[in-house]
């Protein structure tokens, strides 16, 4: 990013900032090497930094933590008493930052290729199988060529899609109902998130217009599943 870029970062509120840090660091904590994002915030009765871990909303605190001589040490932080917060380590998230202003380019080594990604649909195909104890037929549709963006939050989307599955599957009466009704599944990005259910096809829009903020969470694509049931 140079500096040109970086003006066209809007201003966001305190909340929005933890939101968009927590979808990061649930990114980042499942890598073999984390990256985790460094925080300083300043209170109303002080000031605290570290690396960002987690944020509840329904407590409303914040998790910072850091590792000295390989010992913990946390700090918890009430949102309401957060008076601002600066953010480090987030070079390659800053995009998540800019409400869609600022595009997306994935590292090199994070794209898949075309061939890469017909072996995930094909993997999760056969772990669908396994699960639900039918055989369902999974598509990604695209009109042209997806570049390398695209396929970028393809493979994205073939993960949340797999964890939905899963979740359906523990779920003995979501799991007949998929079953009953589903025989195959499309699925496309596009710039709003969206669910169809015709002729036993289940058709997922996954909106991609803000990047993974506007992606639709494991919870809520199942709702969107089960409400087509």
């Amino acid at each position: 990013m140079d500096f040109k870029t970086m003006l066209q970062l809007p201003v966001l509120e305190i909340s929005q900032v933890l939101k968009t840090l927590q979808g990061i660091a649930n990114e980042e904590r499942n890598k073999e090497k984390p990256q985790m994002p460094n925080v300083s915030i300043s209170t109303s009765t002080g000031h605290v930094s570290g690396y960002f871990i987690n944020y509840d909303t329904e407590k409303s605190i914040v998790l910072l933590g850091n590792w000295y001589d390989h010992k913990p040490d946390l700090q918890y932080v009430e949102l309401h008493s957060i008076v601002s917060i600066s953010l480090g380590n987030i070079e390659n998230y800053l995009y998540q930052f800019s409400d869609g202003n600022i595009p997306f380019t994935p590292n090199a080594d994070d794209v898949p290729t075309l061939l890469q990604l017909k072996k995930e649909i094909r993997d999760l195909e056969q772990s669908a199988e396994k699960m639900l104890g039918k055989a369902i037929t999974i598509n990604f549709a695209y009109e042209e060529k997806p570049d390398d963006v695209e396929k970028f939050y393809a493979k994205k989307s073939i993960s949340i899609l797999e964890g939905t599955l899963e979740s359906i599957a523990t779920d003995t009466l979501a799991k007949e109902a998929f079953v009953n009704a589903i025989a195959k599944i499309s699925f496309k990005l596009e710039k709003a998130n969206n669910v169809s259910l015709e002729n036993e096809l289940l058709s997922i829009s996954i909106d991609v217009s803000k990047g993974l903020k506007s992606v639709a969470s494991k919870t809520k694509l199942q709702d969107r599943i089960e409400k087509c049931l």
